[in-house]
């Protein structure tokens, strides 16, 4: 018995700019294909674009898969069986399967110059045709061919394209015929030597015996004329499936003038890989009508083309953001700390002349603990000072930090005092003369005390506002906007005590001068 034949899929992708998030969902597509069918994962850069390509989008399409955890088991970097993996180091292939098909009456050399071929294209649009190649080189004598070439007349080599009708069956949509008469004899090898996209794409994935081509359905109008370079080469045809687009949110196809658009961009406005690899794969495919949240795991086990739809997806920045904070959700304590923290650096939210004081762990349980410590024993010093603070902060956050992302803005009066603040909460909570006096009160008050803890802090508030006559919010709320410049906190008690003493009254006395510096009404 035959073994069955292993599924090889590819993504190849251009080196002439980042890695689009379209294109990022396409290779996430065939890498999650290939793991869920224990097939091989190939990654092939399609360079033939000379002018556009470059070294810096070539690394960039590298750093962009590797962050995104899309491994490929062939291709540049690890090298294969059937490599080079790079194009435009696959040049002598490309020539001597175009000399195949001149043998075999497949494919011909074209000397018609560039204005004949606007003339040509002029020709057909008024007469109300399709713009196209007349085909006046087809049939020219072997002897005058001969003859133009040996005088290095420019020309290309044209596959020439046979009557009838081609017939493409995709995974995804189906049969889908093709009438060959709208498909005119198509450039193989550009006046230059090099091939084009549908001559190199073909050679390329026959030799390295791909076996599903998985891509946009932009490129579903190339299926038929590769089809047939299939079929004149005697290459054995793999499956189609042409993935639908994507949409920004005015239905046209997503780009950069609907915000981000590149895996670099959502990597540093700080989404996780995982939140960003789940939502894309919601771009298209769908397990169920309700399913949304999956571990990488669980995507491999329930991936299928069958579920692709046919229909284009619409990209939802909303929902990212739900999936993204999902998946922060999840995080253990420390996997958030050490994300945290270098995003905050990132913002440099970490002043070098804020003062940190040594913070009691006391509030994290044993596990929490032991890893902080560990952490603390095996990073640079300020990582160490930082930490302990840092997971508590974190844990006192909870779930009102929702996404990496968030978290220059939401802990920067943590760290720094030039922090983001809400100026609506200061004119309905600091303007008030009496609340001036209530908190200059608790500054005074705080600043006496020994044991600066939580339950401490609170008992001093608390005692202030019924020693005052008045409600424990009258002293809260103001508090909490003098604090952290928002109406809106963790536990104000908990703030205070990370905040620390100095900084606290600090604030506190800032928020008495800004009342107090009002005019009067």
């Amino acid at each position: 018995m035959t073994a069955p034949q292993q599924i090889r899929v590819r993504f190849a992708p251009s080196p002439t700019g980042y890695l689009h998030i379209g294109s990022a969902r396409t290779a996430l597509f065939n890498w999650l294909y290939a793991r869920r069918m224990g097939g091989a994962f190939i990654l092939r850069i399609e360079d033939t674009d000379a002018v556009r390509s470059t070294e810096t989008s070539y690394e960039a399409i590298l750093d962009a898969l590797q962050w995104l955890g899309l491994d490929w088991d062939e291709g540049p970097l690890i090298g294969g069986p059937y490599g080079p993996y790079v194009q435009s180091a696959r040049q002598v292939l490309y020539h001597n399967e175009v000399q195949k098909l001149i043998e075999r009456g497949k494919a011909y050399r074209c000397f018609c110059t560039p204005g004949e071929l606007q003339e040509m294209r002029s020709d057909a649009t008024e007469r109300g045709l399709p713009p196209r190649y007349d085909g006046r080189c087809r049939n020219l004598p072997g002897d005058e061919v001969e003859r133009r070439v040996m005088q290095k007349a420019a020309n290309v080599i044209r596959f020439r394209m046979p009557a009838g009708k081609t017939r493409v069956y995709d995974l995804i949509r189906g049969a889908i015929p093709f009438d060959n008469v709208e498909l005119d004899d198509f450039v193989l090898i550009k006046s230059d030597g090099k091939p084009t996209y549908n001559f190199a794409a073909v050679v390329d994935d026959a030799k390295m015996k791909i076996t599903h081509v998985i891509r946009g359905d932009d490129h579903l109008s190339n299926t038929p004329k590769q089809v047939m370079i299939y079929k004149a080469l005697d290459y054995p045809l793999p499956k189609f499936a042409h993935l639908p687009m994507i949409l920004g949110s005015d239905k046209t196809r997503l780009s950069k003038r609907h915000g981000a658009a590149s895996v670099q961009e959502f990597r540093r406005i700080g989404y996780l890989r995982d939140g960003l690899v789940n939502y894309l794969a919601l771009l298209g495919w769908a397990f169920d009508d309700k399913t949304e949240f999956f571990t990488r795991e669980n995507l491999i086990k329930k991936f299928s083309l069958k579920r692709v739809g046919k229909n284009p997806a619409a990209f939802d920045p909303d929902k990212l953001n739900h999936i993204d904070g999902e998946h922060f959700k999840k995080l253990s304590l420390m996997e958030k700390v050490v994300l945290v923290f270098d995003r905050l650096q990132e913002h440099d939210v970490f002043p070098s002349d804020f003062n940190v004081s040594e913070w009691s762990i006391a509030e994290l349980n044993d596990r929490e603990r032991a890893s902080v410590i560990e952490r603390k024993e095996t990073n640079n010093s300020h990582y160490r000072d930082e930490l302990p603070r840092l997971a508590i902060i974190i844990k006192v956050m909870g779930n009102r930090l929702k996404n990496l992302k968030d978290a220059p803005n939401m802990l920067a009066y943590y760290f720094k005092d030039e922090y983001p603040v809400d100026h609506r909460a200061y004119e309905e909570h600091l303007s008030n003369a009496n609340t001036a006096e209530h908190l200059k009160a608790l500054a005074g008050e705080l600043w006496e005390l020994e044991t600066f803890d939580r339950s401490t802090i609170e008992k001093v508030a608390r005692g202030l506002a019924e020693k005052r006559g008045i409600s424990a919010a009258a002293i809260i709320h103001p508090c909490r906007v003098a604090l952290t410049g928002k109406s809106v906190s963790p536990d104000i008690f908990s703030v205070i005590h990370l905040l620390g003493k100095e900084k606290t009254v600090q604030r506190l006395g800032a928020a008495v001068d800004h009342i107090v510096g009002l005019p009067k009404k």
